[in-house]
This record gives structure tokens, sequence and C-alpha cells, in this order.
């Protein structure tokens, strides 16, 4: 394995890890309320029941990324969470609005990849 396939792989795992612990942090440690409350205060409707889909669709998508499955497809749910987070939770934040970019163009390119 040279370098470019090393970091391809721990990549790959990094980005399934952000997602799956993301979720798993909502649903046990925050709670789905008080990602509804949060939800709910960036303005979205029926947000409890946005609650829940943040919550399966972060932890399906870090457990489907980590196991390379239908990656092309699969790394557009967390493009799509975090191009919205970035631009409702972190707002203003320069420094956290260009993480979540990058981390969202991180998973492109790993969708990418044949």
């Amino acid at each position: 394995m040279d370098m470019k396939d090393l970091a391809h792989n721990i990549n790959w795992v990094l980005l399934g890890l952000v997602m799956l612990v993301a979720g798993l942090l909502k649903l046990f440690v925050m709670g789905v309320g008080t990602v509804e409350g949060m939800l709910a205060g960036f303005g979205f409707p029926m947000a409890i029941a946005f609650a829940w889909l943040l919550i399966i669709a972060e932890i399906a998508s870090g457990v489907l990324v980590l196991a390379k499955w239908k990656l092309e497809y699969v790394t557009w749910v967390p493009v799509v969470i975090l191009v919205v987070a970035t631009f409702t939770a972190h707002w203003g934040n320069w420094v956290n609005m260009l993480v979540h970019l990058a981390l969202a163009s991180n998973y492109l390119v790993l969708g990418m990849k044949k």
C-alpha cells in the first residue's frame, strides 16, 4: 500500500466516524428533544420529524461509509447535512463554516473514487 492509498483509507474511516459519532451523540447524549429544540430554533417545520431524520441519516450514513457501500450515492447524505448545518447552526462562525464545507467536499471526493 502506498502513501496515497493509506491517506485515502484514513480519510474514509475518519469520514465514516464523523457521521456515526455525531448521530450517536445526538441520540444518546444530547437526546432527541434537544435536537428537536435546536431545529425548531432554526425554523424547521415538524422539528421532531427532522430531528429523527437527521439522527438516523447520520448514523446510517456513517455505518454505510465505513462499509464502503455505494459511496457514490451514500456520500451525498453527509454533504447535504453538512451544507445545511453550515448555513444554519454555524452561520457567522467562519472557522466552523469552512470546516463543515471542507468535510462536505471530502465526502464528495470519497464518493467519486473508483
